[in-house]
């Protein structure tokens, strides 16, 4: 998208909150010409269906609001615009019930971060969890797989540490503004693993937004639709991370869990979510790569260098719009025909780029 165009959605979200709704409403009817949005008047606003607080919100807001002091915001903390549906955007996070418009993003997000793990967890975390997070999260990095979590105090700190001190990247996820990372003694940490190019900052939240409890539900979404699977180290029964669990079960995605003693407040909820068969248990990095898939994933993906795909199984790759779909859909959405995509299929899982997860679905790995 033109520089020109995102600086008007960026000062457009701004003013009005573009939820995904109001943004396709809006795309439409100003086919994709976010300048003609901004100078909009309320009778074409309101010819574009948007909901009446929005259009309200957003004239009353405008005046005060510089698209130019927008991207000069964005441009002081170093974070850069990724757009819903253009080519810098998270595939993974397209298929989300309400996915985030506009991701703002500080570091580089690389294909080959994906698939990726998320870790969440208590954020007092127990040595028993600190020691759970060096076996999984250590044997998980030592793969060459990017761990995504939430910079907060806790299991996310330590699962992002982890990651870093096995040779792995790691994605960071804030429920605050994106030029607002909390606690502050992460600061450094965080700027470290940008300088480094080890990894990257996301936040659906504009610059100066401020900390809020209803940010981080909203931000868990984001957590659980960057992965393949989401693994929860410690968590009471009303924990946030329990949360970030259902989303992903939601999402369609494989949670595991780390068992504990059933006297510890920490391990009550983890342990509920494994008894109610909404979380496989975790028992270490080896076993959760195992059941998805990705078994000696670092040396799978250097032999897969080595051999290059064929234009056919490309063309099938590129069917799958999240790490999972049914055969049927893959059929669907192709001009291929079935017999070819079947085929193909079973050579790319004896490549070990996908696998098939029975009763007819089949999960991307790479």
């Amino acid at each position: 998208m033109e520089e020109k165009n995102i600086k008007y959605l960026v000062a457009i979200h701004r003013a009005m909150n573009l939820t995904f709704l109001r943004y396709k409403k809006l795309k439409a009817f100003f086919a994709n010409d976010w300048q003609k949005v901004w100078e909009a008047n309320i009778r074409d606003l309101q010819a574009s269906e948007i909901d009446t607080p929005a259009i309200t919100n957003f004239l009353k807001s405008r005046e005060k609001i510089s698209p130019e002091k927008e991207i000069e915001l964005l441009e002081k903390c170093g974070a850069k615009v990724l757009v819903y549906g253009e080519k810098d955007y998270p595939k993974t996070l397209k298929n989300l019930y309400s996915p985030p418009v506009l991701l703002f993003c500080r570091g580089e997000i690389l294909p080959t971060d994906f698939p990726s793990i998320s870790v969440v967890g208590s954020r007092k975390l127990s040595h028993y969890g600190k020691r759970a997070i060096e076996k999984i999260v250590g044997e998980i990095s030592r793969e060459k797989i990017t761990i995504v979590s939430g910079l907060a105090l806790g299991a996310d700190f330590q699962a992002h540490r982890v990651a870093l001190n096995n040779g792995a990247r790691t994605i960071a996820v804030l429920g605050s503004g994106i030029d607002n990372i909390s606690p502050r003694t992460h600061e450094n940490f965080a700027g470290k693993f940008l300088a480094e190019n080890k990894g990257a900052i996301l936040s659906e939240y504009l610059p100066g937004t401020e900390i809020r409890p209803e940010n981080f539900p909203v931000r868990n979404r984001i957590v659980a639709g960057l992965s393949r699977a989401v693994i929860v180290i410690e968590a009471a029964m009303k924990s946030g991370s329990l949360i970030t669990a259902e989303l992903a079960v939601n999402q369609g995605k494989e949670v595991f869990a780390v068992p504990g003693e059933i006297f510890a407040k920490n391990s009550s909820g983890t342990n509920h979510i494994i008894w109610k068969g909404q979380a496989s248990p975790a028992l270490s990095g080896h076993q959760i790569l195992e059941d998805l898939g990705m078994k000696n994933f670092a040396e799978k993906k250097e032999a897969q260098n080595l051999i290059p795909t064929t234009d056919i199984e490309n063309q099938v790759l590129t069917l799958f719009e999240d790490d999972k779909m049914a055969i049927n859909d893959l059929f669907r959405k192709s001009d291929l025909p079935q017999s070819v995509i079947s085929s193909t299929l079973a050579i790319l899982e004896i490549k070990g780029l996908v696998k098939n997860l029975g009763n007819q679905v089949y999960a991307k790995i790479f």
